[in-house]
């Protein structure tokens, strides 16, 4: 009995080694010493944006690799309104962790089961430039436990400028200039990449969404428009979110702003070493940040500090189906109520950095902030309820 498998991709990969290689045996570029296939592959291209390659480009490779059909799924306003929406209202970047690729796993892992359901396939796999089979498993089983999840072989993982609207993995490509130094560590005397050594730069040409910050124009501003923690407008002009993502990923590209090199713990204890570049995100992190400030109270702030870390290490372990999930959002769906307003980005030098913020939902007093500090203990205590209830009631 035939086997069929939905192997998915973005379109900023090349699946078509993947693909041969779970149809058939072999490399993909020997089709002549395949064997007849035990398998027939459905390819499934989502395209949840970014600058990678066309979308009909990579379906044609996986048809020519195999693929007894190939589909294309437009995923953009889902995954931004569904995914990078709820990770900018969590704050999930100032977490330290920057959700590159984790965060559009669930959407294809959606769409994987959504694909097989259909066409009747038992096994799903997916073709990424870094792959997570245990988090795709835990995604996919939450959503469909029948369905198995099949690794791509580690030779057949595709290479490419693989990303989306939330940011982008900057793929292991060397160091260059002096800060790279001698190599360290086990990496010394290996065929490691250098750029996996920790003390060495990342390679110049590994960015393409932010340029050199030393080398970036005059600063820019722009003023960001919230509603209910949702951006919604750039100086006043209303944009849908992928568009919005889209205008000031180019923006704050420009001036460098959300480049990410971090050391990281894997699940099997190693550390390992992970850049990534997330300009829009990082922005909109920083403005809606500064507005919850203004606009929530003491305490639900310092709780949801925790809230967030926690949100953001459930989406990396793959755990977005996951009851406690659903649990933090609707913690953030409440507090996010009074997070309307505008906040003031002045864009230079690899920083966003705000310059002002204003809201009908402000807690911010100008005649209590105007005050002599000296007041009883018992008003003190209950400053922060009265200011808050007095918003309330106003709105």
């Amino acid at each position: 009995m035939t086997d069929r498998i939905v192997v998915a991709a973005s379109a900023g990969v090349d699946p078509a080694e993947a693909v041969a290689r779970l149809a058939h045996s072999g490399p993909a570029d020997d089709h002549a010493a395949l064997g007849p296939a035990d398998r027939e592959v459905i390819a499934l291209v989502v395209d949840v944006g970014g600058r990678g390659r066309d979308v009909e480009q990579v379906r044609d490779r996986a048809r020519a690799a195999g693929a007894v059909d190939a589909i294309v799924v437009d995923a953009k306003t889902e995954y931004a309104e569904r995914y990078v929406v709820p990770a900018l209202r969590a704050n999930a970047l100032d977490t330290g962790r920057s959700l590159v690729p984790a965060l559009r796993r669930p959407l294809v892992a959606a769409h994987l089961v959504t694909t097989a359901r259909q066409l009747g396939a038992g096994l799903v796999a997916h073709a990424t430039t870094a792959p997570d089979e245990p988090a795709l498993a835990a995604l996919v089983g939450g959503v469909d436990p029948d369905l198995g999840v099949v690794p791509v072989p580690p030779d057949a993982v595709p290479t490419g400028a693989e990303q989306d609207l939330w940011g982008r993995l900057v793929p292991a490509t060397g160091t260059t200039g002096p800060a790279a130094g001698p190599p360290t560590g086990p990496a010394a005397g290996t065929a490691t990449d250098p750029a996996d050594d920790p003390w060495a730069a990342p390679a110049d040409a590994g960015w393409l969404r932010t340029q050199d910050p030393v080398t970036v124009p005059d600063p820019d501003e722009v003023t960001v428009t919230f509603e209910h923690g949702v951006p919604v407008a750039l100086d006043g002009q209303r944009f849908g979110i992928v568009r919005l993502l889209q205008e000031l990923d180019a923006l704050a590209g420009r001036h460098g702003i959300g480049r990410h090199d971090a050391v990281v713990d894997l699940r099997d204890g190693r550390k390992a070493r992970h850049v990534a570049e997330t300009p829009a995100a990082t922005a909109l992190t920083a403005a809606h940040r500064d507005l919850e400030r203004l606009t929530l109270e003491r305490d639900v702030t310092v709780f949801s500090r925790g809230v967030e870390a926690e949100w953001a290490r459930l989406v990396v372990d793959g755990a977005w189906n996951s009851g406690l999930r659903r649990g933090l959002d609707a913690f953030l769906e409440q507090t996010q109520q009074h997070v309307s307003g505008e906040v003031r980005l002045r864009l230079h030098g690899g920083g966003a950095v705000v310059t002002g913020r204003r809201s009908e939902q402000s807690l911010y007093d100008f005649e209590l902030a105007a005050a002599p500090g000296a007041t009883s203990l018992a008003d003190a205590w209950a400053r922060p309820g009265r200011t808050a209830a007095r918003r309330n009631r106003a709105n």
